[in-house]
């Protein structure tokens, strides 16, 4: 008995830490937003995780500053993870201010609480493989320890950090007709990164002649991403925040693997919630989620 309720007493106080966290947070993301004074030429590449966010952050670093890229140890340095900075005090609105323009934020938001007016690049990637390799993530840095069909269950009820795969995309496809928004499919840029890289100088309105187009494709490749991983990798980010162990992060650049690696039944079930997800209301949204 007494062990019984030490355990429900430990739960519980975790629990309240858990929201106290959340509400720190959230706080000093609220007032961060407030402070925050978004520019005509900012860019945010915003995602669902797993789904080529820093790459295409690298792209756009390299794209907006003529192939010069500044230097940092990390790319969150020059690029930063707009809510997450604000949100654990790793920078605050003067130090997004003190960036030259034009800025390149990473983001993981819907919409409804970004900065109103500015540019968004939404890279949505095929769902099978978002799930399969978020499930490689989980296992290399977020301690999960179980197989693939228990994380497929949480993957497909929406029971992780960023919520429901389904929902998100869902969101931001409905923007597809605002002229802010260019949403870009993964495979797609994977298969001809070259015309991927001129959508994007089109989109930004951005110079782009063939030397500078040559050089960025050389650099953003992933073999050339691979062999410096450590200025790209979570594990990197957070050790410049707080301190954790490395682990792969850019783990294969492909596409189709969610379809060679999850069972039949995963898949089918995926694509049934994928089509209902089509029609149906958007969830309310818990930024408490996203800050974590």
């Amino acid at each position: 008995m007494a062990a019984a309720l030490l355990d429900g007493g430990e739960r519980a106080l975790a629990a309240l830490e858990q929201q106290a966290g959340d509400l720190r947070r959230v706080a000093a993301y609220a007032r961060g937003v407030l402070e925050f004074r978004p520019r005509a030429d900012d860019i945010f590449v915003v995602t669902y995780p797993r789904s080529g966010t820093t790459w295409v952050q690298y792209m756009l670093h390299l794209l907006t500053r003529s192939g010069q890229e500044a230097p940092f140890e990390h790319i969150s340095q020059v690029c930063p993870w707009f809510e997450r900075s604000l949100a654990v005090g790793a920078m605050r609105a003067a130090d997004l201010e003190a960036l030259p323009s034009p800025r390149v934020f990473k983001s993981h938001l819907p919409h409804v609480w970004l900065p109103s007016g500015v540019r968004v690049v939404y890279v949505q990637r095929d769902g099978l493989d978002v799930a399969l390799s978020y499930y490689h993530f989980y296992r290399s840095h977020l301690g999960f320890s179980q197989g693939l069909e228990p994380f497929f269950g949480r993957f497909m009820r929406g029971d992780l950090q960023y919520r429901a795969w389904f929902d998100h995309v869902a969101g931001w496809r409905r923007l597809r007709s605002d002229p802010l928004v260019c949403l870009l499919r993964y495979e797609a840029l994977l298969s001809d990164p070259g015309q991927g890289l001129e959508r994007l100088a089109g989109f930004l309105g951005l110079p782009l002649d063939p030397p500078l187009r040559a050089l960025i494709l050389e650099r953003v490749a992933f073999q050339a991403m691979k062999a410096q991983e450590h200025r790209f990798d979570f594990a990197t980010e957070y050790l410049l925040q707080r301190g954790t162990s490395q682990g792969a992060f850019l783990r294969q650049g492909k596409a189709g693997q969610g379809e060679v690696e999850i069972p039949r039944a995963l898949r089918e079930a995926f694509r049934q919630r994928e089509e209902s997800a089509r029609a149906s209301r958007l969830p309310e949204w818990r930024l408490a989620a996203f800050l974590r």
